[in-house]
């Protein structure tokens, strides 16, 4: 399975996409994160990953904008600023009505903040990678793989895209899935999947219940659940 092999290493290479990319430039950004209970990340187009840490009092940002010329380079910007005790980090990207076919603007982001905050995140493309976060994790995406570990209870909502997550000391709800495979492991609460169009899921290691609402196709595998399990009855394994 493609989402299996996503690892941690391949997104600090941030590596570009397939149309050309000839500009690059960083975009680096840091916010004192005293006080802060969340940080909420408006992602838009480019890899992201997202590490908590139990030594960090800020949120910091690293940023590598990339674009196929130097005037749409020029265009792509990162925010973070504070309001009360929520940090907002933002991609400021051009828009892309009147691209031709080959131009290409992105901005690969990787975050850093403390361990303890929860985090919400909206993303249009690109690959989501999130580890060592205690707080809640919610997860809005577009496109592209999302790799979730080690954290507090995670909630995702995705078009397109295999979904990972494993390690949660909390409950799963996958609410809704276009396309994808979804692998859910070691979760100690409840693995809530709300809708499903296409693509398997396969859970193991859950502590409270496992249930799906609304599955198209695809296979249901699932094993070593401790609470209820309910699922559609015509596709389900064990």
């Amino acid at each position: 399975m493609r989402i299996a092999h996503l690892v941690i290493a391949s997104i600090v290479a941030l590596p570009g996409a397939a149309l050309a990319q000839e500009y690059d430039a960083e975009r680096n950004t840091t916010v004192n994160a005293g006080g802060v209970t969340s940080v909420r990340i408006d992602a838009r187009a480019g890899q992201l990953r997202v590490t908590g840490r139990t030594d960090l009092t800020e949120v910091r940002v690293r940023g590598t904008a990339r674009a196929s010329s130097r005037d749409l380079l020029d265009e792509i910007k990162v925010e973070a600023t504070r309001n009360g005790n929520q940090v907002d980090v933002r991609a400021i990207l051009p828009e892309s009505q009147n691209w031709r076919w080959n131009e290409q603007a992105l901005l690969d982001l990787v975050i850093e903040v403390p361990a303890a905050l929860s985090l919400e995140i909206e993303d249009t493309s690109g690959d989501i990678a999130v580890g060592g976060v205690s707080g809640k994790v919610r997860i809005d995406d577009n496109s592209g793989d999302i790799r979730v570990r080690d954290t507090g209870d995670v909630w995702i909502s995705d078009s397109s895209g295999g979904i990972e997550v494993r390690s949660v000391t909390g409950s799963v709800d996958i609410d809704d899935d276009s396309s994808g495979e979804i692998e859910v492991y070691d979760v100690t609460g409840s693995v809530r999947v709300g809708r499903d169009s296409s693509g398997s899921i396969d859970v193991s290691r859950v502590g409270g219940d496992f249930t799906v609402g609304r599955d198209g196709s695809g296979s249901i595998d699932y094993a070593d659940v401790k609470g209820k399990v309910d699922v559609p009855r015509r596709r389900y394994h064990r």
